[in-house]
């Protein structure tokens, strides 16, 4: 987004007509604008034409439109993900560009990655850009590196390359350097997306295709047709077809088959209507004894994992590992495989078995399933649990423990709570609206509750629990039961400097304040912190708790050494200083403590704001002291606002109409006639830590502005405004020196990027200054449009910057840099 600053206004969009050079006359056409610079690149609409220029009036022509945008925010944050998470590979976020009728690769954030010598370059892939020159064409790879001209180019391996050279292709070797093949082909084709890489390449020769070697040596003969389709980098080829009849070969034997196909890296065929299956070695592994073969569960979604068929012959079903070994022989009426285990069915019986045909577990009339039905062709994550289903009811097996519970559930769950990880997943069952959980061994951690869950910001080992209506805490690592389940609520937080649980009940249920609960504080590891009750805890600093307990009395804990200081007062607050309470024998007047020393500091304070959250209207002579911000506090009486530091010392007495939180080192103060709070404008100034006026109380501020104090800071400067009949005139001060580095002269001053830059307007003309008040572009301009994220304050990270500025003056716009030259375009 864009913004022109004017006398009066913002403007989102800035169009204009008749370029020249870097400068545009002021007139709304469309397909002409200028925009202003951002990260260093300014874009230039020019008659429909769009470019970019950089900081060095360089002009950036892109070569087509792209889904990438050039200085795009988004598209920058995926380039550099690319290319710190995949630098084996080129980035994708890229664009081309043009310069002088040759196309370069630029990214959306600048760099050349190309320079622009290239007819064509095409970027389709990310192992390598293809690229052309003259007639010829070579890859760009990953690693950097170009291969030699020549008339075409093919990808393989990325060791390996198919060239083309006199209207013939060759085998190119990258490490070699040279074409290794001893005559030229017609075509060469490849399995690229196969996973392990393929010691061979399909080839046409004289119009048929066959396979050879890296070395040129025939594998399969010259004499097929060829479609990219089924490739494989194994002993199969599944994409020949001989007179347009489709076959596999096994290329060590050229064994041809028809009515043949591949399964799971074997190969099923199908002869005189029975089925065998023959193995990467070309020998036959199953005979052809059976009437069907397939993958098991094929097409279901109940999980399936391993290197076994199923079988069957007869009606009857059997299970062979792909050696062709008999794991289950043909008895069965139904099988289904989960990973090494085999739930098979026969007649009213169902049976687990593993690989070795060992029966682990049976049931009569009724079903066997995995605890996780749907864990599809990926594998169960070794995970060896089975449902077991009689009736409505269901029970469990353990395979690894060999441990089994009767079916006696009306539902079963896999609860991962907060880690996915599948080694931490837990079994949860439930009757009847009551739970028990079990750990993947069979063991039962705990049983009769009505719900489990995490517990919120905690390690991922505590769960809270409910039992009988009440909520207690379950340790995972432990296996135990830290906090008995006699709590309506857990808190969970840091406490000083520990991570402590705070276990809550309410004490009266229609009330609802923290003051109403009756806690007790718990470690992670279940140990009761303090033996009473608590109503309320506040951290103080890092180091320190303050305790209310049930009884009303003040507890200060020690998270160090966890050692106790009892308090003989009627009520202590916190007031925001790791090392100050406020106390008080009444509950009415207080005094500040130091918890250091042990000793009170001298003066009274009332303690309404801290009570009331707000100040009384008539405070009398009674001081109120308000929260500290850092090492100081505001005090308020009815002499007006003054101040106190963290060593209970006075700075300065109550006298201001108002006054404000110290922001650093300065705070701003205000007077009125009268001590008028409710004056239309007030006299403001700005003091120190010891009280002292580092700007004094001549400059103005109107009443609608005491609720936006902090505007008039921007880091070491504050900006100094004065009403000037009917408007506000602004000066520019520094902190440090307490003096003014701009005169209170300008009808506005707006922080650029962070107080690094400052708009100044002064009889609406614009310009721009330097923190230290140093003009560096002239106050002439009728309008500068900047970039929205310069204009508003930017991260404090932001090293970006303002310059060139595009700027307006006598209708014609220009980019102008910080030392006031205009820039050219190149």
């Amino acid at each position: 987004m864009n913004f022109i600053l004017t006398a009066c206004c913002f403007t989102a969009t800035l169009c204009f007509s008749h370029p020249a050079a870097a400068q545009i006359s002021s007139s709304y056409v469309e397909e002409n604008r200028m925009a202003p610079f951002r990260n260093g690149f300014a874009k230039i609409t020019d008659k429909g034409q769009v470019y970019y220029i950089n900081v060095q009036g360089e002009k950036i022509e892109l070569a087509e439109t792209a889904p990438v945008g050039f200085n795009d925010a988004y598209s920058v944050q995926d380039y550099q993900r690319e290319i710190n998470d995949e630098a084996d590979f080129l980035p994708k976020t890229v664009l081309k560009y043009l310069k002088n009728g040759k196309i370069g690769i630029i990214s959306p954030k600048g760099d050349i990655l190309l320079a622009a010598d290239y007819d064509d370059i095409d970027i389709e892939y990310r192992q390598f850009w293809k690229v052309k020159r003259n007639g010829k064409v070579s890859l760009f790879l990953a690693d950097k590196t170009f291969l030699p001209y020549f008339e075409d180019i093919g990808y393989l391996d990325g060791e390996y390359f198919d060239v083309k050279q006199n209207g013939k292709w060759y085998l190119y070797n990258k490490s070699q350097n040279k074409v290794t093949t001893s005559q030229g082909y017609d075509a060469f084709d490849y399995c690229g997306g196969c996973g392990n890489g393929s010691t061979y390449v399909y080839a046409q020769q004289n119009v048929k295709w066959g396979v050879m070697d890296w070395n040129e040596k025939v594998l399969v003969p010259f004499k097929y047709e060829h479609a990219h389709w089924n490739m494989r980098s194994d002993n199969w080829v599944a994409s020949f077809s001989k007179n347009g009849q489709p076959l596999i070969i096994h290329i060590p034997s050229k064994r041809e088959f028809i009515d043949a196909k591949i399964v799971t890296g074997v190969l099923l065929v199908k002869e005189n209507n029975k089925y065998g299956v023959y193995g990467q070695d070309g020998d036959l592994k199953i005979p052809f004894d059976f009437d069907n073969i397939e993958l098991p569960n094929d097409n279901s979604y109940l999980g399936y994992y391993g290197d076994y068929l199923l079988t069957t012959k007869q009606h009857k079903k059997g299970i062979s590992d792909l050696s062709g070994a008999v794991i289950i022989r043909n008895e069965y009426d139904e099988i289904k495989v989960y990973d090494d285990y085999f739930v098979v069915k026969k007649q009213q019986k169902s049976y687990l078995m593993d690989k070795t045909r060992k029966v682990l577990f049976e049931v009569e009339n009724g079903e066997i399933t995995h605890v996780n039905d749907y864990f599809y062709s990926s594998g169960s994550n070794n995970l060896a649990i089975f449902k077991i289903k009689k009736g409505a009811y269901y029970g469990l097996y353990f395979a690894s423990t060999n441990t089994s519970i009767e079916p006696q559930y009306y539902k079963i769950d896999l609860f991962k709570f907060k880690n996915n990880e599948p080694k931490k997943q837990y079994i949860i069952t439930e009757k009847n609206k009551i739970s028990s959980l079990f750990d993947q061994d069979g063991h039962l951690l705990l049983s009769d509750f009505e719900g489990i869950s995490e517990l919120y910001d905690a390690p991922e080992n505590l769960m809270t629990f409910i039992k009988n209506g009440q909520m207690g805490i379950y340790d995972l690592d432990t296996r135990k039961e830290i906090i008995p389940p006699v709590y309506d609520s857990f808190t969970m937080g840091k406490f000083g400097n520990r991570n402590l649980i705070k276990a809550n009940n309410v004490r009266k249920k229609e009330a609802d304040d923290m003051d109403n609960q009756r806690s007790d504080l718990y470690d992670l590891a279940g140990k009761k912190i303090l033996e009473t009750a608590i109503q309320r805890i506040d951290t103080i600093g890092v180091k320190y708790c303050l305790i209310k307990d049930i009884k009303g009395k003040y507890l200060l804990l020690n998270m160090d050494d966890m050692e106790l200081q009892a308090f003989d007062y009627q009520s202590v607050y916190p007031i925001n200083n790791p090392n100050l309470l406020l106390v008080s024998k009444n509950d009415k007047t207080g005094v500040l403590y130091d918890i250091k020393t042990k000793k009170e500091f001298k003066g009274a304070y009332s303690l309404t704001y801290l009570k009331e959250g707000y100040l009384p209207k008539d405070p009398g002579k009674e001081t109120v002291i308000l929260p500290y911000k850092g090492d100081m506090a505001l005090l308020y009486n009815e002499k007006g606002y003054g101040y106190i530091n963290n060593m209970g010392e006075v700075i300065v007495s109550p006298k201001y109409v108002w006054a404000f939180d110290f922001r650093g080192d300065a705070a701003m103060v205000c007077q009125s006639e009268n001590s008028d709070s409710r004056a239309l404008v007030f006299k403001m100034g700005f003091i120190n830590k010891k009280g002292a006026l580092i700007f004094p109380l001549t400059y103005d501020l109107t009443n609608s502005r005491l609720n936006h104090e902090e505007s008039v800071f921007i880091n070491n400067s504050v900006f100094l405004p004065k009403v000037n009949g009917y408007e506000y005139l602004y000066g520019l001060g520094d902190l440090t020196t307490g003096k003014e580095v701009l005169p209170v002269e300008y009808t506005q001053i707006r922080a650029l990027q962070n107080g690094t830059y400052f708009l100044l307007q002064k009889n609406n003309k614009f310009g721009i200054s330097d923190a230290k008040g140093n003009v560096i572009v002239p106050i002439e301009f009728e309008e500068i449009l900047f970039d929205a994220p310069t204009f508003f304050d930017s991260p404090l990270d932001t090293k970006q910057n303002i310059f060139p500025l595009l700027v307006y003056r006598e209708a014609v716009w220009k980019y102008i840099d910080e030392k006031g030259d205009y820039l050219k375009i190149k």
